[in-house]
């Protein structure tokens, strides 16, 4: 998936990935948002906020929560 990194804390090592998706064109976009840790980024990179980055969903962090944002890294 692709989206753009809208929220990161610094201190704390985690953010929100925001994906706009639209699925025809006569309907409004919807946007969805995935937490991300920073230890999922690749190389040792640090976030950017407003960065497009490629990702995959992975595990919920705890049962009930929503899936994560595994394999975050940024797109070149």
């Amino acid at each position: 998936m692709i989206g753009k990194v809208t929220f990161w804390n610094q201190p704390k090592g985690f953010g929100f990935i925001t994906v706009t998706e639209q699925k025809s064109p006569t309907e409004a976009p919807s946007q969805r948002q995935y937490f991300f840790h920073h230890s999922q980024f690749t190389k040792g990179e640090v976030p950017v906020l407003g960065a497009f980055v490629v990702f995959s969903l992975g595990q919920a962090v705890k049962a009930g929560k929503t899936v994560q944002a595994v394999g975050v890294r940024f797109a070149t």
